[in-house]
């Protein structure tokens, strides 16, 4: 889903009994993304969906920013006549608007399920305190907390982090570490470049000439409706720190691996061999949401009704609302 959510660039919103004059009205705030589900309320547990940022800052009638990842990108919106809004192809529907709340939801029909809920960004300042300090000029710099307080880069495709690391050059061959630690001011404007800590002294000058590349490239991060000076820092491992990878696994990935697996099994109508790598998919990962709904499936098919109601059983408990009439019908 993170993927798909990248790529919208022009909106297409529906706004049922909202007038459209004051449904824009309504629109035009810094909009920070408080919480994401699918339409139904059942949460989302793989992480690369539940910490999409998504932020909206509607700014006038037909223009909005997008802020994911530390990256702000600027769109064109524009309201039709029955009220909707397109992003390439998906379509939002407004569920609720007010001074304090904003939910939207996608349509189904297009193939993506989930609901996001929004806070005005001055408003979601109030819920927590950062950290800040008083550089020799006198300004009040904070600590960049990342998805609540942080400066915002300019690009079309690319994160900081990642146009910082093209522009630094480090060669590909070599292994190092490397910490870099600067100031976007209130101004947009950066200062106090400085690396930290680096396994190679001889990469620094070339890590901070990077850094300033991103020179009128930051927009200031706000702070309770004002603009704020920030200090980021980034860490670039490049390496440095060997795995052993024959003690560590990322279980995530091997369930997605395991999981892609038992769908190739189920195209061909191989059950038994499905059920067995959706069972791994879901012993690597117990939060594998998807690897319990297609185990129950075929557990069903194979006749094998305990563990499909297993399946079923845990996806209540992890509240996925889509379990519930699978589990009156089958398991009651």
């Amino acid at each position: 889903m993170r993927t798909v959510l990248f790529a919208i660039f022009p909106f297409l919103i529906t706004f049922s009994s909202f007038g459209q004059g004051n449904l824009r009205q309504q629109l035009i705030k810094n909009w920070k993304k408080t919480d994401i589900s699918a339409i139904d309320g059942s949460p989302y547990y793989d992480d690369e969906t539940a910490n999409l940022d998504f932020d909206l800052n509607f700014f006038s009638s037909d223009s909005v920013y997008l802020f994911n990842n530390s990256r702000l990108t600027p769109l064109r919106y524009r309201l039709t006549a029955d009220s909707l809004l397109v992003l390439s192809g998906l379509r939002l529907k407004i569920r609720e608007i007010s001074d304090i709340r904003l939910v939207v939801e996608s349509l189904e029909s297009e193939g993506f399920d989930f609901k996001m809920t929004y806070t005005p960004k001055p408003l979601f300042d109030l819920t927590y305190t950062p950290e800040a300090y008083r550089a020799k000029n006198g300004e009040v710099v904070f600590t960049a907390i990342h998805g609540k307080l942080e400066p915002q880069f300019v690009h079309k495709t690319m994160s900081p982090v990642d146009y910082i690391f093209e522009q630094f050059g480090f060669p590909e061959y070599r292994k190092g570490g490397f910490v870099v630690r600067f100031v976007v001011t209130a101004k947009g404007e950066l200062t106090g470049i400085r690396v930290v800590a680096s396994s190679n002294d001889r990469f620094n000058d070339k890590l901070v000439n990077a850094v300033l590349k991103t020179k009128g490239m930051w927009k200031p991060a706000e702070f309770k409706g004002e603009k704020v000076a920030t200090e980021v820092e980034y860490d670039y491992n490049l390496g440095y720190n060997d795995r052993n990878l024959t003690s560590e696994v990322d279980s995530v990935s091997y369930s997605k691996m395991y999981l892609d697996y038992g769908l190739q099994f189920i195209s061909t109508g191989a059950y038994r061999n499905a059920a067995t790598y959706l069972k791994k998919a879901i012993d690597f990962n117990p939060l594998n949401v998807e690897a319990y709904f297609k185990h129950a499936e075929v557990s069903f098919a194979l006749r094998r009704k305990d563990e499909g109601c297993e399946s079923l059983s845990y996806l209540l408990l992890l509240e996925q609302k889509k379990a519930e009439p699978l589990y009156e019908k089958h398991c009651k």
